[in-house]
């Protein structure tokens, strides 16, 4: 990064090469959140207002997803518009990509098809759904609701058919447009069209807010992508520079109203509020991209948090950890059910004398036997397919980086 005068936000971000370690970081907390919305089990209608409230923001947690997206629309837009003049573009981009995401996911599928019999999984014909990155788009089937198994959820994969189907259209369009205030203007554009998009549906069909259609379809959600490129784009721009205090405004008003939105709907999904799942979408993109624009700001409590060891080791293995961690979680917790009679948490709560006490342990237990997997499945697997990244790295990545070292953290 280059050296900024104290009242304003980053300026250019350095090339493809580049390793910003606080982005390590913020991939982290987005791990973090989403563990926290998925392994964290409340009772969200247990009566208790208060409870009931906490739970909601507990929920939030899900947002994490969100502030994956931003960040993956920033690093894949930098990256994309840093090698828009390699001569093997999109050949170098796509092999990453595939070294990166598919051998751990059909990984997870094969081992989850050869293990049928035995978690008595039944596919329904969704795993020919799953093969293709398919299971957000409700062609075939509801995109809410995927439990084959009592003890496997495949829900979660939405997100990453979002994903896959941002690096098959993003890429084309950098590199027919390339030039960077045009780029600038298209994200924008994109972004009212996905905004625009939720709404119709919600006016027109409340049905496609009940069935998670708003919510995980790419062409509704490709606004959080296209703010998180905007942002790259800005900033290497180099010349206009936005002041610190109207980054924090965007991202602190977003946060609380959201938080205060969930603590005044006790025991529901704020995703099933209308004015969230259309304008709070957009809300909480620009909030996310202000935090990874601050986090990036040398010197900064944002850049220093996020510098933090355990927050960067939770973003380095924060892929393997989202595909397995629910899995992992129900597998952990049949296995404590068995040595207690009971879950971990109703075991101890009665001996702590609170059920808060009793589901933070829970969780914090959970979470680390979750982390445990998704280190082994780096270390073992996952990194031997990293190691072959070299070989498609742009010009500036095949000087810069050793040879038999795997590839920097700049990716997602």
């Amino acid at each position: 990064m280059t050296n900024q005068p104290s009242n304003v936000a980053t300026g250019p971000v350095a090339g493809p090469s580049k390793h910003l370690p606080a982005l390590d970081g913020v991939r982290g907390l987005a791990i973090l959140m989403v563990l926290v919305d998925h392994l964290m089990l409340f009772n969200n209608r247990s009566g208790n207002r208060w409870m009931d409230s906490l739970s909601s923001v507990r929920g939030l947690g899900g947002t994490g997803v969100d502030l994956f997206f931003v960040l993956s629309g920033f690093l894949i837009t930098g990256i994309l518009y840093d090698t828009v003049q390699d001569a093997h573009y999109f050949r170098n981009f796509y092999m990453r990509r595939f070294l990166r995401i598919f051998p751990l996911y059909y990984g997870f599928l094969f081992v989850l098809l050869i293990l049928t019999p035995i978690l008595h999984v039944t596919w329904g014909g969704r795993q020919y759904v799953l093969l293709g990155y398919l299971q957000n788009t409700a062609i075939w089937f509801p995109v809410a609701g995927f439990h084959p198994a009592e003890l496997v959820d495949l829900n979660h994969f939405w997100s990453l058919a979002v994903e896959e189907q941002f690096y098959l259209f993003w890429p084309m369009l950098v590199f027919l447009v390339k030039d960077r205030r045009r780029l600038m203007q298209l994200a924008l554009i994109l972004s009212a069209c996905a905004l625009a998009l939720r709404i119709l549906l919600c006016w027109r069909d409340s049905a496609a807010l009940s069935a998670g259609i708003v919510h995980a379809w790419t062409l509704c959600r490709m606004d959080t992508l296209m703010i998180g490129g905007f942002l790259a784009l800005w900033m290497r721009g180099g010349r206009i520079k936005i002041p610190r205090l109207w980054i924090a405004v965007c991202f602190w008003i977003p946060t609380i109203w959201m938080v205060t939105i969930a603590a005044m709907h006790p025991g529901v999904d704020v995703n099933d509020l209308p004015f969230v799942a259309t304008f709070g979408y957009s809300m909480l993109a620009v909030a996310f991209a202000a935090l990874i624009s601050m986090s990036l700001q040398p010197g900064s409590v944002w850049n220093r948090l996020f510098r933090m060891a355990w927050l960067r080791s939770l973003g380095k293995y924060s892929y393997g950890i989202y595909v397995l961690h629910i899995l992992i979680g129900h597998l952990f917790a049949m296995w404590m059910y068995r040595i207690f009679g009971e879950s971990l948490r109703n075991f101890l709560t009665p001996r702590l004398h609170s059920r808060i006490v009793a589901i933070l342990i829970e969780f914090v237990v959970t979470a680390c036997v979750v982390y445990a997997a998704a280190w082994l499945s780096y270390n073992l697997y996952e990194v031997h397919f990293l190691r072959l990244k070299r070989y498609f790295a742009s010009r500036s990545r095949r000087a810069k980086l050793p040879g038999a070292e795997v590839p920097q953290t700049v990716e997602p």
